[in-house]
């Protein structure tokens, strides 16, 4: 499909140049079929083993390289209501409309579904990827069921989030998380939205690798803790206590949550400080220094921790305590 090769490097732009005729110059199309083939092979010869593919159900394409924070938009659907007005020039692809004004190829569609299958079709052909991660929104249920069909692999991370074009709807909010929670995803799940204060967790998370929860703070609880299955969890905006916490440290003490090895509990109040835990948790003081790989290779962070605390098993867990947050490290002895 004559569609732009989103970002060409420079090599490959004075590779078309050199086969080309000097009259040819002018008239030559990064669109043609030519040109994307010769790009696609171009990029199978240098696409890193770490490149993956990420959607969002309204339209958007990233490619992440190496760790989730290292992530490009790449190209996107949009339907045909939101072409800007005569201010951006737009430019028709094979008799779609497009703009540039992101810094990415735009493609306006009349119907907005078939035009993000189309793009996300387009960008997985180029780089011969399957659909890594997709995060949905409250109209976006469709887009799991169309990945689970076109390919074979499982999705490596699912996520439920906001449309920055829309709001979700708290009768559709339950039944999105039940989905995102249940997916059969092996690396990471994450909800970044409001969900009603009526929804409580069923304590069927997992297992997954990561899970990200930036939502709002009803919804983490210490039963949500308790009853994760991922071994590194990432909580934002919480109202969880020291009581939470301390119950949450005695459970993990008798063997729950096993696979566990990182946590990080951010807190609604910014000056929220844990400074108290209870003796039966035989926790000591510690001044160790240590390094954990949080997300990614090559994505370390350092711990020094404040406290110690061992399972009943022998393996021991770091603590920090600090203004804001609750960090966690658990040193398995065949990780980390």
């Amino acid at each position: 499909m004559p569609f732009p090769i989103l970002r060409t490097p420079f090599v490959v732009l004075s590779e078309i140049i050199d086969l080309l005729e000097p009259n040819e110059i002018v008239t030559a199309s990064l669109c043609s079929k030519k040109a994307r083939r010769l790009l696609k092979n171009h990029y199978q010869r240098i696409k890193p083993s770490k490149w993956r593919v990420s959607m969002f159900s309204w339209g958007l394409v990233d490619i992440i390289n190496c760790t989730v924070s290292n992530r490009i938009n790449v190209m996107m659907a949009r339907h045909i209501s939101e072409l800007p007005g005569e201010a951006h020039k737009s430019i028709e692809f094979n008799g779609y409309k497009g703009t540039f004004e992101r810094g990415y190829p735009t493609l306006y569609f009349r119907d907005h579904v078939f035009g993000t299958k189309m793009v996300v079709d387009y960008v997985t052909d180029l780089f011969s990827l399957d659909i890594y991660g997709l995060i949905i929104d409250r109209n976006g249920l469709w887009a799991f069921d169309w990945i689970n069909n076109r390919q074979e692999k499982l999705l490596g991370g699912m996520g439920l989030s906001k449309n920055p074009t829309y709001v979700l709807n708290e009768e559709k909010t339950l039944d999105n998380v039940l989905i995102v929670r249940n997916a059969s995803s092996t690396d990471c799940v994450s909800t970044d939205s409001n969900v009603s204060d009526n929804v409580r967790f069923n304590r069927k998370l997992g297992p997954v690798d990561v899970v990200l929860s930036d939502t709002n703070e009803c919804w983490v609880t210490c039963d949500y803790l308790m009853y994760s299955d991922a071994i590194k969890l990432f909580v934002s905006d919480s109202i969880l206590t020291e009581l939470d916490l301390n119950s949450f440290l005695r459970h993990w003490r008798v063997g729950g949550c096993p696979r566990l090895a990182y946590l990080k509990v951010f807190f609604d109040n910014k000056n929220a400080y844990v400074v108290n835990f209870d003796e039966d948790l035989e926790i000591v003081e510690t001044n160790e220094v240590r390094k954990f790989r949080v997300v990614a290779e090559g994505d370390f962070e350092e711990i020094e921790g404040d406290y110690s605390i061992q399972r009943w098993d022998g393996v021991k867990a770091t603590i920090r305590c600090e203004l804001g947050y609750f960090t966690m490290v658990v040193w398995h002895a065949d990780k980390n």
